[in-house]
């Protein structure tokens, strides 16, 4: 009997395997690793790949990553994902593409000091970006997003400096663009706003990434209107989402009061009351149409010490809560938990997940990007 398969049956039982099986298949044969490392087969298996929610606890260093499964509450597994280097800055969340996750660790540190990193945990490699271009000396402070457009990755970076000889203390917008296919960092030139919205810091307010564009919750120069700073990744051009009226008017304590998110596959908002006693969850049901901004459902908040900090791709909206427990995956006593919220029943299951607060999440699938072999990077 022979032992030969052909070509098109291996490449069919390749493309189901998960990346862990993949990356330890490339020493079965010289045939194998050429599939597997074909840029076709690794877009292939990436268009295939199942959906699962990243969950990263910033102060624990703990990335999970859930597989969500049918209803409501439930998930077939849960995985923890090494932390590529041992160090002592805390790293957040920039965004999560492909498999690929941008970290940096800016919260506390000068951006001309900080670090920027591509990681895949699936192929267990990163690579630390070169240092950005734009450091002004003036007071300045920085915000970056992280998407694809066309297989095209990158890194957008704003900067927001403080104009010398302003009395006015007015800031200018200066905006690099990181590619990952030339790993190199250059200027945009594209136009800009006149005056240029203020975004706030992402450290407080996440970017979030939906629909091929790059988002930033900001204000306008007057402190008086919310809106959405948008990147377009592929045409790389700047421009704003305007928020309905009830969102827009968010202004006063709005780093508290608004956070913007992807719901399913739109562009959503959580606004709370003042009180902290309960948000309403919005859609943008047709991309930038602001007639199309709809309230879903409004959360009851179990205490105090409650925020939505993501949701599923089925709509239903994780919290944290104060509960004391056991961090997975370790011995450490923590104070929250996260929950998930059933907006038809307003119903919390406990996800059994708990840490310090500080809980962060994306989307994430396991991909083949970033691959490495024998010092080869493969793209």
């Amino acid at each position: 009997m022979s032992n030969y398969l052909p070509t098109d049956l291996v490449l069919e039982i390749l493309g189901k395997l998960p990346v862990k099986s993949l990356v330890r298949f490339l020493t079965v044969s010289k045939s194998w690793r050429s599939i597997i490392t074909n840029p076709t087969f690794i877009s292939s298996h990436l268009s295939n790949a199942k959906n699962r929610t990243l969950v990263h606890e910033k102060e624990l260093h703990s990335f999970l990553t859930i597989a969500e499964n049918g209803p409501f509450g439930t998930f077939n597994s849960s995985s923890k994902l090494e932390f590529p280097f041992k160090s002592d800055r805390t790293f957040r969340i920039v965004g999560s593409c492909n498999g690929l996750i941008c970290l940096s660790d800016d919260e506390f540190l000068d951006s001309s000091q900080c670090s920027i990193i591509i990681w895949n945990p699936s192929v267990r490699n990163h690579r630390v970006l070169p240092n950005p271009t734009i450091n002004p000396k003036t007071p300045h402070f920085v915000v970056l997003g992280f998407g694809v457009a066309s297989h095209a990755y990158k890194v957008v970076r704003l900067v927001y400096c403080m104009k010398p000889n302003d009395i006015n203390s007015s800031f200018m917008q200066l905006v690099e663009i990181f590619s990952l296919e030339t790993w190199s960092w250059r200027k945009w030139s594209g136009v800009d706003f006149t005056p240029p919205p203020q975004v706030f810091p992402t450290t407080t307010c996440p970017s979030v990434f939906s629909n091929g564009v790059v988002h930033w919750l900001s204000e306008d120069d007057s402190f008086r209107c919310s809106s959405i700073l948008a990147f377009d990744v592929g045409d790389e051009v700047l421009g704003e989402v305007m928020l309905p009226d009830e969102l827009a008017a968010c202004v006063y304590e709005s780093l508290l009061m608004l956070r913007i998110f992807v719901i399913g596959e739109s562009l959503g908002a959580v606004k709370y009351d003042r009180g902290n006693t309960s948000c309403d969850v919005w859609v943008m049901k047709e991309y930038c149409v602001r007639e199309s901004w709809t309230k879903l459902y409004t959360i009851r908040l179990l205490n105090v010490v409650s925020r939505v900090i993501g949701f599923w791709r089925s709509g239903e909206a994780l919290l944290f809560l104060y509960r004391q427990g056991i961090a997975p995956y370790t011995d450490r006593s923590v104070r929250f938990c996260l929950v998930v919220y059933n907006p038809d029943t307003r119903q919390t299951k406990d996800l059994g997940i708990y840490g310090s607060g500080c809980f962060y999440v994306k989307s994430y699938v396991e991909s083949l990007l970033l691959l490495r072999i024998g010092g080869e990077l493969i793209q």
